[in-house]
């Protein structure tokens, strides 16, 4: 019973070492490490350094490429029986790939495919920096999805990054296109649909370290709506989960019950409403650390992405697509 990791990046090497560094503590090595960088310099011969005395065959790939077209490469050159995810921002506990394996081969579940709730940390020791882990951390931020719940256990029709039998993935493989996607949704969606069952285990335990600047969180935010549209008009699907289908109708809901009733100027009102269900989320947390100045911010964040998704969709035969999807 073998795995790899493997993953891609592009000019985010500095974050990437970090990533590299928790996957050589792991207490289960990798047979492989598996890396495709798009990135402006060569850095093989520095991870090779760094991994010299590890019995880890790495796999180097420098070439200027979309992320899920790197992933696929990366993930056809994997001959171990699991093949785990990784990215540069992402930080993993001695004992994630050990307990990804118990799930992996853990027949009473019968998933082919797992992961961790992701715990979000900051870069740099600024208000700033923590405002941004703690906002990505609010799970009302993102309406609540399975996947960003704190302490969830069972199946989910996404994950962050995923830990995979490589046989079936290779089977399936990430969509490829140039516009950027919610590649992650969109492979366990596919799992899924071929009957494949994805777990989420809060005891795989896996960290994200954020961006330090609010503007850039807010950036991604409108990139995470951008994609959504993408993936939605390049898969055909307008619900990838149960959970797009019940905000996508009391969404509309609201939208009529304010015009019906009241008048179109009404709408201007409709972010203080979402203000409201964030400072609910917040109180509802009972959490020692709650901040009251989050759902502000939260509120901005999810303006961000509403108007990338519109944004997308509303521009769709004027624009190039973009070639890449990786998100700075």
């Amino acid at each position: 019973m073998s795995y790899s990791f493997f993953g891609t990046c592009a000019n985010d090497h500095k974050q990437l070492f970090g990533c590299l560094h928790t996957i050589l503590n792991q207490t289960i090595l990798p047979k492989e490490l598996i890396l495709v960088d798009s990135g402006d310099h060569n850095i093989e011969k520095k991870i090779v350094e760094i991994i010299s005395e590890k019995k880890i065959c790495f796999i180097y790939i420098s070439r200027k490429l979309s992320r899920v077209k790197a992933l696929n490469i990366a993930l056809d050159l994997s001959s171990a029986d699991f093949s785990m995810r990784f990215d540069s921002r992402a930080r993993f506990s001695e004992d994630y790939a050990e307990n990804a394996l118990k799930f992996l081969n853990n027949k009473s579940i019968n998933a082919k495919v797992v992961g961790g709730i992701p715990e979000f940390k900051y870069e740099i020791e600024n208000f700033e920096s923590k405002l941004c882990a703690e906002v990505m951390g609010r799970p009302y931020v993102f309406l609540y999805p399975k996947h960003r719940r704190n302490k969830f256990e069972g199946y989910s029709s996404s994950l962050y990054l995923g830990c995979f039998n490589t046989k079936i993935l290779k089977q399936i493989k990430f969509r490829e296109t140039t516009s950027i996607i919610s590649e992650d949704s969109l492979i366990i969606c596919d799992f899924n649909e071929k009957t494949f069952k994805s777990f989420i285990s809060h005891s795989i335990k896996v960290s994200y370290i954020t961006r330090s600047s609010f503007v850039n969180i807010l950036m991604l935010f409108n990139t995470y709506g951008y994609c959504r549209a993408n993936t939605i008009l390049f898969s055909k699907r307008l619900f990838i989960s149960k959970r797009h289908f019940f905000v996508f109708v009391a969404s509309n809901f609201l939208f009529i019950i304010l015009i019906k009733y009241f008048s179109i100027s009404s709408l201007v009102f409709l972010p203080l409403l979402l203000f409201l269900l964030n400072l609910f989320g917040e109180i509802f947390l009972k959490k020692k650390d709650s901040q009251f100045y989050l759902p502000f911010y939260a509120t901005l964040c999810q303006f961000s992405w509403i108007i990338g998704f519109i944004w997308n969709l509303m521009t769709i035969f004027k624009r190039k697509n973009i070639e890449t999807n990786f998100i700075s």
